[in-house]
This record gives C-alpha cells, structure tokens and sequence, in this order.
C-alpha cells in the first residue's frame, strides 16, 4: 500500500490525487483530491465533477478531512463520506513514473498509477458510473506559480483494446510524455484536435463537450478560504479549458474508438 510522500522539510509540499470514470454511454466523473502544506497552511480538498452525457457539469466540493486513496496490487479504492462517494479501479495496463521536473526549489514526480481500468464510481442515491477509467498521482515540492512552464496540455484516450496518455509542457522547461497502452511511446504534435503518433498511427478528437473553463481562481481553487491572500495571482490567473470527446486512434489499418478527458492550461503573463 502506497500513498503521499511529503516530506517535512519541503517548504511547500503538494500531493494531488486524480481520478476518472466514463461509461460507456458518455457519462463522466472526475474525482480530485489531495493535501498541501505551505508555510503554516494545510489543507485539504475533495470534489467531484460530474458530467451526464448532454448535460451539464456539476461540481461539488469538500475541505474535511478524508482519507487519500488507498492501493492495494492491482486496485485503487477511494471513498469521501462528506461527499457520499466511493469509486474502485482495477488496473488494465501497467503504472509509469518519472521525475517530471526538478531544480534547486522543488521537483515533481508524475505517478501515473492507472494508464486504463475498470472503474465502478457510486455517487450515492442509487447513482453508479461504471466503465473505463484511469488514476493518476503528483508530488510537487515546487510551488505552481514557479513552473517554468506556459501551457500545459494533458489527456488520456481509453478504449476496450488501448490507452493512450500524454503530457505536453511548453515554456522555458519543455517537456513531452506519451504512454501507449502503458508503455513509453513517441508523439510528434499534439494539439486539441489530434495526436500525431510516429508511423501512420494517430488519436483523432472529435468536437467534445466542455466540462470547465475559465480562471482557477475562479473554478478549481474558488473553495478555498482567503483565496486571494493565500496565492499569487499568477496562479490565480491561470486558464483552464477540459474537455470531454469522442475519438479514435489509429494505428495502420486498425482503429480503436473511445472517450478522451483532454485539457489545456495556459499561464498568462
């Protein structure tokens, strides 16, 4: 069993649980939740956005105390009594990790637990969301607002036969992930429409369903108390646009259908 690994003497120290689930019908759940320790500050969070197929999303949020999700081999289970909610993942392709970034002021490890898995979300109320999901893990020991970074595109493509995961950093600190089916591949663009894969391989994006945008300041970090005294407006300022779609990859004359959760985040100046 596995689970945060902060340390005391970071200055600020930030572990970042998320997780998802898309039926096979399009309806999607995202679960986030983590701990972050700043100066004399801890806090921790909980939420939940839940998107209908054609509807939508709905957020809800938490700052109580709740236990982080617990591993054990091959399965992930999470459970939020403040928010009602308990989810399990069992692992389909095998878990990647690496040290994304690292300076004098921090580093970040990315812990992709989960590249695809069979996940069941009961959102209480008779409510369960079951299909392909995925799990991921950050540990920072770097402040966000001093990532190198200018945009930051992420997603993940499941399907019955393949997942496929990137990570695209650009800025002062370029970096690019791709994960096929778990394993370490190669992009050679990705934008929101497409990912361009070497050989005649490739992810096409459908037109997808918005299920946030705009300023964090103003949705994921809106919950938290004395918000503006507590972060730069750096951080506060940063855009965020998620996406649900429809897409395929293909891979030569093969071709693998199935829901994307995509997003891009841009620092503005």
């Amino acid at each position: 069993m596995r689970g945060t690994t902060l340390t005391p003497s970071s200055k600020f120290q930030l572990t970042k649980w998320y997780a998802d689930c898309v039926g096979h019908n399009g309806d999607a759940v995202i679960l986030y939740c983590g701990i972050m320790r700043w100066r004399a500050i801890t806090l921790r969070y909980t939420s939940v956005l839940e998107a209908g197929f054609g509807k939508q999303a709905a957020v809800r949020y938490s700052l109580r105390k709740s236990p982080m999700p617990v591993e054990q081999g091959t399965t992930i289970q999470w459970q939020s009594n403040s928010l009602g909610i308990m989810g399990v993942w069992e692992r389909l392709d095998p878990s990647f990790e690496t040290e994304v970034y690292e300076s004098s002021e921090g580093v970040i490890k990315w812990h992709c637990l989960h590249p695809r898995s069979r996940a069941s979300i009961n959102l209480g109320c008779g409510k369960v969301v079951q299909g392909l999901g995925y799990v991921d893990r950050l540990d920072m020991t770097l402040a966000p607002w001093k990532l190198p970074i200018q945009q930051l595109r992420w997603g993940r493509f499941l399907s019955d036969s393949d997942s496929l995961v990137w990570v695209d950093w650009k800025g002062p600190h370029s970096c690019r992930i791709l994960l096929q089916n778990g394993i370490l591949g190669r992009a050679t663009a990705i934008d929101e429409n497409e990912i361009t894969l070497s050989g005649n391989s490739g992810l096409q994006l459908a037109g997808g369903d918005v299920l946030r945008k705009g300023a964090l300041g103003e949705t994921a970090l809106a919950i938290i108390p004395g918000l503006k005294r507590l972060f730069p407006s750096k951080i506060l300022n940063v855009r965020e646009y998620k996406w649900r779609s429809r897409a395929e990859l293909r891979r030569g004359d093969s071709r693998s259908s199935g829901w994307a959760i995509h997003e891009v985040v841009t620092w503005q100046e």
